[in-house]
């Protein structure tokens, strides 16, 4: 699918998990999916916190913003259940945890190419910015979002941005951007049928809670579903079967949007399975990876 082509800005909330400490990178790398030693001061990645047999809790976006200072964002209403997991696992380390209620202020499109690093307000070796910059990781749209702390003011991103409404953001996304928790992707679900296991998780660093499910899954088939992006002309709604030209069930809608007069969503389907399909007893259905 093409790259978003216009210039939009948008507003939404976002759980917010400060972890700092002289032992918060060695902490959380063994804790979550993603190479925390490994991230520089200013860099961003997305990273899943898994359960120790292997499922999903929380897929997220963590930032290193300090020498001792990560940021950790996500989706409304599961910020308390990860801080409290990740904090299970914490004897005698040197890392404290604080969860806000941030509000992110999102600039998508072709004229903020190049926003690559984190920018936080100044704050000590081991304090919490009230504020931070970081790049947004959607697949088909350059961008980053602002993720502002209470009583802290929003600077402007982008001169010229479109406001968008919440509804029209979220169909962008669907577009664009990236599953998201608690719509998409849900707790207990297998990371390696998300799409974006390559993204979120390492196979180069040490041993983290779940590895050995991701890691089994991978080395066999890489799953037996995945997660892809879909545009449909005509009528299509969470929970409808998708079929193959044999019609034979090949998956299931997970979400959906209008946008420019189609249906745009997301789709759990067979690994494997690409190109047009159809919804059950419905219209054609376009298919697409995540990137």
């Amino acid at each position: 699918m093409p790259e978003l082509d216009r210039l939009v800005a948008a507003t939404a909330r976002r759980d917010v998990l400060v972890v700092t400490g002289p032992e918060a990178a060695v902490y959380l790398h063994g804790q979550i999916s993603a190479d925390v030693e490994a991230m520089e001061i200013g860099q961003s990645t997305l990273s899943f916190l898994l359960e120790p047999r292997g499922r999903i809790e929380a897929l997220f976006a963590i930032s290193r913003t300090g020498p001792e200072t990560y940021i950790a964002d996500i989706e409304p209403g599961f910020g308390e259940a990860t801080s409290a997991s990740l904090e299970r696992f914490k004897l005698r380390t040197r890392a404290d945890f604080s969860l806000h209620e941030w509000q992110m202020h999102a600039v998508r499109g072709p004229l903020v190419a190049g926003e690559s690093a984190v920018g936080a307000s100044s704050a000590g070796p081991a304090e919490a910015p009230e504020h931070v910059v970081r790049p947004t990781h959607w697949p088909l749209a350059s961008g980053h979002d602002l993720l502002v702390g209470s009583g802290s003011e929003a600077a402007a991103l982008a001169d010229g941005a479109e406001q968008v409404s919440a509804d029209e953001f979220e169909a962008l996304r669907m577009a664009y951007g990236l599953p998201a928790m608690g719509i998409e992707i849900q707790p207990g679900d297998i990371p390696n049928e998300t799409g974006l296991v390559e993204r979120a998780a390492s196979f180069t660093k040490g041993c983290y809670r779940g590895q050995e499910l991701v890691e089994r899954i991978d080395s066999r088939t890489g799953g037996r579903r995945c997660i892809q992006r879909f545009r449909a002309a005509g009528d299509v709604s969470p929970g409808d079967g998708l079929c193959g030209t044999d019609g034979a069930g090949i998956g299931t809608v997970l979400s959906t949007a209008s946008l420019a007069g189609a249906v745009v969503g997301f789709a759990s389907v067979q690994r494997g399975v690409g190109g047009e399909v159809r919804v059950d007893g419905g219209p054609p259905v376009a298919l697409a990876d995540l990137f």
